[in-house]
């Protein structure tokens, strides 16, 4: 653990050492001369170019993906699904069956119906 903790201390020395030492020998003229020689390079201009369009097409792809569903409340309402398991009973008979489907369904219609008035009995 002593040459690991030396290590890191070395080189965070170093890397400072570094640092300032560039900072001092290098003059601001010296710096702008590179970024004025990037600016005007065909080849990095062009390969900054195919960066960016290629960026723009990740980030454009990246966008059409479906967004997580934050509202689940469909999720909860069972009630409104309806699940047939009619080849569920295959030693009933089929009329027994569909009986029992028509009056499950006509229970489901009037559970739905019973709290507004039906109309259509008059005429």
């Amino acid at each position: 653990m002593k040459k690991f903790a030396s290590f890191v201390l070395g080189a965070v020395a170093g890397c400072a050492a570094g640092f300032i030492a560039g900072s001092l020998l290098v003059s601001d003229e010296q710096v702008d001369d590179v970024k004025n020689k990037i600016k005007d390079n065909d080849k990095l201009q062009d390969l900054k170019k195919k960066y960016d369009n290629g960026t723009e097409i990740v980030k454009n792809q990246l966008a059409s993906f479906p967004k997580n569903v934050e509202d689940d409340s469909e999720l909860k309402d069972f009630d409104d699904i309806v699940i047939d398991d009619s080849n569920k009973d295959n030693d009933v008979a089929d009329g027994d069956n569909a009986e029992k489907s028509v009056n499950d369904l006509n229970n489901a219609e009037n559970d739905d119906t019973a709290s507004t008035p039906d109309n259509s009995s008059e005429e």
